[in-house]
């Protein structure tokens, strides 16, 4: 999922995706409440997705909107649901994460994989930088691993619910959430299962331009506000116009 960002950024990021995945499905687009949003990025970003995919020989998809999405839920949702067609496995990655890892290892590892395992777990770093912080949660990131859920099997009924990291599907005839069912209710949890091979996940978020930062901080402000309001973070017809704030920086 991608919009207006560095070329030579995507090129990094698409080379990271090589190191594992056989297809790249890239979902173009920005969300109505971000600020100075365009239904897609200009032309070169996605002339140099499909060239570094040729490269690194990808099968590449470009998913090009015809309006804005209402926020990173339905882009999300859409992207899943889409990427799980003809798929084993999903890799899911922004456009700031570049991936590190043997494609052989990986691969041999994931193939491995018991069929009762459905989500894999891997670490994520995010690099320090002088640059500014979009929310308090990237400052606590900075410097730090985590481990978090990246690679799903491809079920059916994929889709992301109220908020961007709550992703649930289809199995045995029942809805259950594939990942960060702790704060949400109603379905089963998949557990995690760590990948048994050296991946990681570089987190760039902090290495991004600071106009991007900023307007990152000021999508987040809004969102919070139309969480708090509808219990979702997506745009919604009865909603007030997005009034946006790039000072507050919310701990998150």
């Amino acid at each position: 999922m991608w919009w207006n960002e560095r070329p030579a950024d995507l090129e990094t990021y698409v080379r990271g995706m090589g190191n594992v995945a056989d297809r790249l499905l890239a979902v173009d687009g920005a969300y109505r409440r971000y600020p100075n949003a365009t239904i897609t990025s200009p032309s070169e970003q996605a002339e140099t997705i499909r060239r570094t995919a040729a490269e690194v020989g990808l099968e590449c998809e470009i998913y090009e909107p015809s309006e804005l999405w209402a926020g990173q839920v339905e882009k999300r949702s859409f992207t899943l649901e889409r990427a799980s067609h003809d798929s084993d496995w999903i890799a899911v990655a922004d456009a700031d994460w570049v991936i590190q890892t043997k494609r052989k290892f990986a691969r041999e590892a994931i193939q491995k994989v018991k069929s009762t395992i459905d989500v894999l777990s891997v670490p994520i770093y995010t690099p320090r930088s002088t640059m500014p912080v979009a929310t308090g949660w990237h400052r606590r990131m900075a410097g730090t691993r985590q481990i978090i859920p990246h690679l799903f099997r491809s079920l059916p009924g994929m889709r992301v619910e109220k908020k961007h990291w709550h992703y649930s599907a289809i199995k045995n005839g029942r809805r259950v959430w594939m990942w960060n069912a702790a704060k949400a209710t109603g379905y089963p949890v998949l557990q995690p299962h760590r990948l048994p091979v050296r991946y990681l996940i570089e987190h760039r978020t902090l290495h991004r331009t600071e106009e991007q930062i900023l307007a990152s901080r000021a999508f987040v402000n809004d969102r919070e506000l139309v969480v708090a309001e509808t219990g979702q973070e997506d745009d919604l017809p009865s909603l007030w116009r997005p009034v946006f704030d790039y000072e507050t920086v919310r701990p998150l």
